[in-house]
């Protein structure tokens, strides 16, 4: 099994392949200059790589992906048994100072973007095809409000994973989250059952039979579009990732963080602490000052 291999069996896409080998393969060089083999590259030898990306003013940011990729490269390694140890995940990444969090909207906010935007009045939609479209971006939306969804998982849902009698819907995993069923709140119920019986079908006539949800392409842009919408009444809004931090922290004052990982489908514990932390950080953006483990 390849280095690409063994990332294809995990589940990173092509694209994020290719940018994963650019940041493995400038540090193959780099320890090439350095008479330093990766395979047997000490934690003091990897702090070195670090303080020369660092002498060359890349950016923090750039520097942590860099070291995500090569994390994975050694996790390969490991697994094909040429070394032992992976030195680079003793590297920790932290966050860069504190951050004052955009401002955090709570459950009485999150209900009044989504009633807000359901309720827009129809002649703000000038053709029948953008009200068609406004009845697919209230479940949407409705999608984020209430179940803290991000881009990929609304991409994967599909119409079998609405269960309408019992009220709830079942989220498919990611390569980032877990699976969960999670229950939908009572003013949802309409918006999706018109949305599945009559809007829907009108959007698929020109398409070719799918069994998603949502057959957009890019899902991440159309919902970046519906966000920018309902911001227009409630500039409070920043962007997809703020309202699902509100979801998670708001869901956290009534339920035990055992709960809340499930709800928010996180693979660790850690990642929903993280939410729970009195000095939190701006999670949306998780601004990367790295700190190698003393």
């Amino acid at each position: 099994m390849n280095f690409k291999d063994y990332r294809q069996k995990s589940g990173y896409a092509e694209k994020t392949i290719k940018v994963q080998d650019s940041h493995v393969n400038h540090f193959k060089d780099w320890g090439i200059m350095q008479g330093i083999n990766p395979e047997n590259i000490s934690y003091s030898e990897a702090l070195k790589f670090i303080d020369h990306e660092r002498s060359r003013n890349i950016s923090s940011a750039s520097i942590i992906r860099s070291i995500n990729s090569v994390k994975i490269y050694f996790d390969y390694l490991i697994e094909t048994k040429a070394i032992k140890q992976n030195i680079i995940r003793q590297i920790r990444l932290r966050n860069e100072g504190k951050k004052v969090l955009p401002e955090l909207l709570t459950t009485v906010q999150l209900e009044a973007i989504y009633l807000d935007f359901s309720n827009a009045p129809q002649w703000i939609h000038r053709t029948a095809p953008a009200k068609i479209l406004h009845q697919r971006n209230i479940v949407i939306l409705g999608l984020l409000v209430y179940q803290g969804l991000n881009s990929g998982e609304v991409g994967k849902m599909e119409t079998n994973h609405i269960n309408l009698s019992e009220g709830k819907i079942f989220v498919p995993s990611t390569r980032k989250s877990n699976a969960r069923t999670l229950k939908l709140q009572a003013n949802q119920i309409l918006p999706i059952k018109t949305y599945l019986e009559e809007i829907r079908p009108k959007l698929m006539e020109h398409q070719e039979p799918s069994t998603y949800l949502f057959t957009t392409k890019k899902h991440s842009d159309m919902i970046c579009k519906i966000v920018e919408q309902a911001k227009k009444n409630h500039p409070a809004i920043i962007d997809s990732r703020q309202i699902r931090t509100a979801v998670i922290m708001n869901w956290l004052k009534s339920n035990n963080i055992r709960q809340v990982q499930y709800m928010a489908g996180h693979k660790s514990i850690r990642s929903t602490e993280a939410y729970r932390n009195q000095d939190l950080m701006d999670l949306t953006r998780q601004l990367e000052l790295f700190h190698p483990l003393k």
